[in-house]
């Protein structure tokens, strides 16, 4: 691919004619319990075909030792080490009033400033109709209930179109509440879309709360994003879940307390998990179970 700008480690190609996008953008890290938020952005980017037209040089954001990167094997055998990435994906939505851009990536360990003024520079040049950040975050919730998604703007007409509330959240921030604030600067209109996920299942990934994430951006993409196998994956899951808890009295004890209290503590989207209830012996069993460690 030929790229046209280079500067700051960014490796831009160049995109024209996108109608007044929307913007989605995940990135793995503090924001993305479970990687929901970078499983949601990936599945939109393989549904909707969309091509690249950003990466970023992992050399100037990144420590290795500490975001390190990975080694696969290819089709024909042969290794080859994956770096972090952060990449944007563009895609012409002929059914719907607005084309997609959608932004993902690692949460970088190095020049928050510069790597969030210069994406929002990138994404700002597209005069984007909206920009949705999403977040996961683990919430006192049970599996046996709907995953719950919540959402803020700083926007009130914003605020009242989608049905969201206001964030107060003040302290820590990652990525997310960076990028956030330096596109708000540059006047992009900014909403934050939040999935509660089971805080007890800490595992790689979570089908319902992707499935409950791709559902609540309907009305933000202005059309059903496809699902695909979502349903059934969600389903299997759910499973699996209760495959390793079945018998288990203190599993179910526990699971009918968060059952009691659903939909009481409903945080602020950005805000980290504080004071959870302590689930890490009674449900160890299931966390081995999801991550294939269980005996057999």
């Amino acid at each position: 691919m030929r790229y046209h700008d280079q500067v700051d480690g960014f490796n831009i190609s160049e995109v024209t004619g996108l109608r007044s996008p929307v913007v989605i953008v995940a990135f793995e890290g503090w924001s993305d319990t479970g990687t929901v938020t970078t499983d949601t952005a990936r599945r939109l980017i393989d549904a909707y075909s969309a091509e690249r037209f950003l990466q970023v040089d992992a050399e100037d954001y990144f420590v290795f030792t500490e975001t390190r990167p990975t080694v696969h094997i290819d089709d024909n055998g042969i290794r080859e080490i994956r770096w972090p990435e952060t990449e944007a994906y563009y895609a012409r939505l002929m059914d719907a009033a607005h084309d997609i851009v959608i932004v993902t990536g690692i949460e970088p360990n190095l020049r928050w400033r510069t790597f969030s003024t210069r994406l929002a520079e990138v994404v700002a040049a597209f005069t984007p109709s909206l920009v949705c950040t999403l977040i996961a975050r683990p919430a006192a919730t049970p599996h046996t209930r709907p995953i719950p998604v919540s959402g803020s703007s700083a926007d009130p007409a914003l605020a009242a179109k989608f049905g969201l509330g206001r964030s107060l959240y003040q302290g820590p921030t990652g990525i997310v509440g960076v990028l956030h604030d330096a596109l708000r600067r540059r006047g992009c209109p900014l909403i934050s879309l939040s999935a509660g996920v089971p805080h007890y299942l800490n595992v790689d990934e979570n089908p319902p709360a992707t499935l409950a994430l791709l559902r609540a951006l309907e009305p933000v993409i202005g059309l059903a994003p496809p699902l695909g196998d979502l349903d059934e994956e969600g389903a299997r899951f759910l499973e699996r879940v209760e495959e390793a808890s079945r018998g288990d009295d203190q599993i179910a004890t526990y699971v009918h307390t968060l059952e009691e209290h659903y939909g009481e503590n409903d945080g602020d989207d950005e805000a980290p998990a504080a004071e959870l209830p302590s689930a890490a012996d009674i449900l160890r069993d299931i966390e081995d179970l999801l991550r294939g460690d269980s005996p057999q």
